[in-house]
């Protein structure tokens, strides 16, 4: 017959996988945030879903790439090689990210010469002014753009949701921890008090 001690033993060890499992997500969940969120918004960038193939195999559709801003001055940094996120026409707001195949600098500006790595062609819009870039990749989280797209789709209220979860699991973690301490002290205690006749204090 299992004893109150080692049931109690056994529920605070699922009790401890749970927290574990509790923090190791809130951990996951703070860094997507930061890296979804908080730093694209310190570099003056943004974080976009990669939906089409024109980058495999080094950026495939579902992952995120992280931008970091460019401005029309810091345009004429940037390098054959950079990936870049610009809008191919400037009267159109649909986003592209390329990589540099060439790179001019005239009177007009600085132009850029844009080819996907899966692509066998160059871009058919032509050179890409300075004007039009938005960013340079910094880093890509892969898959990451699948969760982002279905819950915009299925509406806001999923991650405010599971944070919320997530906040109260760990809150409550917290506030029993004392009290499950408490009780594992008094287990203790109990095993040096003296025997009543017929009863034994070895579980």
């Amino acid at each position: 017959m299992t004893s109150a001690v080692e049931q109690r033993t056994t529920t605070s060890w699922w009790q401890a996988v749970v927290a574990g499992l509790v923090t190791f997500v809130l951990i996951v969940a703070a860094g997507l945030v930061a890296a979804l969120v908080v730093v694209p918004k310190v570099m003056h960038g943004m974080s976009l879903t990669v939906l089409t193939g024109s980058m495999e195999p080094n950026i495939d559709p579902g992952d995120v790439v992280v931008t970091r801003g460019v401005d029309v001055a810091s345009a004429a940094n940037l390098r054959i090689g950079d990936v870049i996120t610009f809008l191919p026409y400037p009267d159109d707001p649909t986003l592209v990210t390329h990589r540099i195949t060439g790179k001019s600098i005239n009177s007009s500006g600085t132009w850029f010469i844009t080819q996907g790595d899966n692509n066998n062609a160059l871009d058919s819009w032509g050179p890409v002014g300075d004007f039009q870039v938005r960013g340079v990749v910094a880093y890509v989280i892969p898959k990451v753009g699948w969760v982002r797209e279905w819950t915009g789709q299925t509406g806001t209220w999923v991650l405010p949701a599971l944070g919320a979860v997530l906040i109260i699991a760990g809150i409550a973690g917290f506030v029993t921890a004392p009290r499950r301490a408490r009780e594992d002290e008094s287990d203790d205690d109990s095993a040096f008090l003296p025997a009543r006749r017929g009863q034994s204090n070895i579980g």
